[in-house]
């Protein structure tokens, strides 16, 4: 492998021979890979992987200063070098090898020093990863050093592994496995967070189960990096739900909105999909600010209302009554709008128009109060003016009507040019 680097090349010749793949129990054959590595996971098994031939010659060519040479990626890959800690396979796999070992006596010990052993096995998985970069061996490195890190119960450490394994692995063998971890963190903070909340201005140097701050922020942007990372995955649904869910939990309902109109319509197929109409409909009934405020969320709360009794028959029989409440709800909200819109016009004395709301109200709206109300304000204002008295009126008077003449008849441009 070629590599170029701000003047400094490396040559890196490897012949990557896989060896027979290890394991603390035997893998069902048919499992899926997908299922295959869940399975690892949870049990923590491990794949003891081996490159071979791994060799390193330098080739240092002097190209001349350039602006590329105080950037800060050249800057430390000139610091690494002087100190001895450069790109170096060999080491590299040394590394590698050393922290599969330990994270294998972790794996089969059940007392006190099962987490020290596999945070060890973490911080020599980062260092195997740091010293062959952009290889086979980093990606695999990478990907352990989360595991461990999570088996370790230190879950910020091993989200950051992970982060990190996809930004420079965006199409890794072990995205599903990674995002899957990522999802079970990011819902055992919220739960935390549920149980024991904390301010957003509290800081953590104590548990390293939970982040430094912020513990729901960082579990939802968990759930977004999720849904970013692999949008067509087998977890984004979940994740856009479970989002979408603890921004309810949070009353903030516009954001929930959003997250269940997104999976509504980006995951059209989903189990989830009763569920985002259901909760959806409560989020938009609940972002609605009142009568002085646009009345959107109440038409889509209604729409919602029929296309869950259209396309879930089974499942609205069981909610029924929550449906029926909610378009009562519904209703009145939208009385109250068409309400206060005539007490608007009544108390400018717009009494045509005042009663021409009333009757709407009374007549569309027959079963709300506000029906009732309304029949008894039009009586009071059947008899009083269509508008109200002009204030001022001889001053009115004094300027002419739209169909008298002009008061100036002439351009006044006219008189310049004279």
């Amino acid at each position: 492998m070629l590599r170029q680097l701000n003047g400094i090349k490396w040559v890196v010749c490897c012949s990557l021979l896989a060896s027979g793949c290890t394991s603390l129990q035997q893998n069902d054959r048919s499992l899926t890979a997908y299922e295959q590595t869940r399975q690892q996971m949870e049990t923590g098994v491990y794949r003891p992987v081996s490159y071979e031939g791994a060799e390193q010659t330098e080739e240092i060519a002097d190209h001349g200063f350039t602006l590329e040479s105080l950037s800060p990626d050249s800057l430390n890959l000139q610091f690494l070098n002087a100190t001895g800690r450069g790109p170096n396979p060999t080491v590299a796999q040394q590394h590698f090898n050393e922290a599969q070992q330990l994270y294998a006596k972790a794996a089969a010990r059940n007392d006190a020093t099962r987490q020290n052993q596999f945070a060890q096995a973490a911080a020599l998985y980062e260092k195997a990863a740091d010293r062959w970069p952009e290889s086979a061996l980093q990606q695999d490195a990478l990907y352990w050093a989360g595991q461990s890190y999570y088996f370790a119960d230190e879950y910020p450490a091993a989200n950051q592994q992970f982060e990190l394994l996809l930004k420079k692995f965006p199409n890794s063998k072990y995205l599903d496995a990674v995002e899957a971890r990522r999802f079970s963190i990011a819902m055992y903070w919220f739960a935390l967070d549920e149980q024991d909340p904390e301010s957003v201005l509290e800081f953590n140097f104590a548990d390293k189960k939970r982040p430094l701050r912020d513990t729901h922020g960082n579990a939802a942007r968990i759930l977004d990096r999720i849904r970013l990372d692999d949008p067509r995955g087998k977890l984004a649904d979940d994740a856009t739900l479970a989002a979408a869910n603890a921004a309810f939990r949070d009353g903030n309902f516009i954001k929930a909105d959003e997250y269940y109109t997104d999976l509504r319509k980006s995951f059209p197929s989903s189990e989830h999909q009763f569920s985002a109409h259901l909760l959806g409909m409560q989020a938009k009934l609940r972002s609605y600010l009142g009568p002085d405020y646009s009345g959107t969320p109440l038409d889509e709360a209604a729409k919602l209302i029929e296309q869950i009794r259209k396309q879930f028959p089974n499942e609205a029989g069981e909610q029924r009554e929550l449906l029926a409440r909610s378009y009562a709800k519904i209703r009145l909200a939208n009385a109250e709008r068409k309400w206060a819109r005539a007490q608007y016009r009544d108390r400018r004395s717009e009494f045509r128009a005042a009663r021409i709301f009333y009757e709407e109200v009374a007549e569309q709206f027959a079963d709300t109060p506000y029906a009732a109300q309304a029949q008894t304000r039009i009586g009071q204002i059947a008899n009083l003016p269509a508008t109200p008295e002009t204030r001022f009126g001889w001053l009115v008077d004094a300027f002419p009507a739209r169909d008298d003449k002009p008061l100036m008849t002439t351009n006044p441009l006219d008189a310049i040019r004279r």
